[in-house]
């Protein structure tokens, strides 16, 4: 009887430590999945270009917006866009009030001729 009575025991801690291991893995992976849709509810997927281009439609403009769309558009390959943005700041506002990288980029689209 003896015997019978430690093999259970060894079957019995298996038990226990194969429990605990899932356990443990089934939570770790219910924290991740939890914590993701808090994020997706927190958050809104906000499209800047198109609010910073309703914005300059109403008459309002920043040295940042026009950087901001004139950066975008050169990066999205959408040169058209980029350059009249461009344009807007380099008529609007002192080559030392803009940035080295937006100076670069137009310098680029007009291919040389600053």
């Amino acid at each position: 009887m003896k015997k019978k009575t430690a093999k259970s025991k060894i079957n019995l801690s298996g038990f226990f430590i194969l429990s605990f291991l899932l356990f443990g893995v089934s939570t770790a992976f219910s924290q991740t999945v939890f914590y993701d849709t808090i994020n997706k509810k927190k958050y809104a997927k906000i499209d800047v270009h198109a609010t910073y281009e309703r914005v300059i439609q109403k008459g309002y403009e920043s040295i940042e917006m026009l950087e901001y769309l004139g950066n975008y558009y050169y990066k999205d390959k959408d040169f058209q866009k980029s350059k009249l943005y461009f344009d807007i700041l380099f008529k609007k506002y002192k080559m030392a009030q803009i940035s080295a990288r937006s100076i670069d980029l137009y310098n680029k689209l007009l291919g040389g001729r600053i």
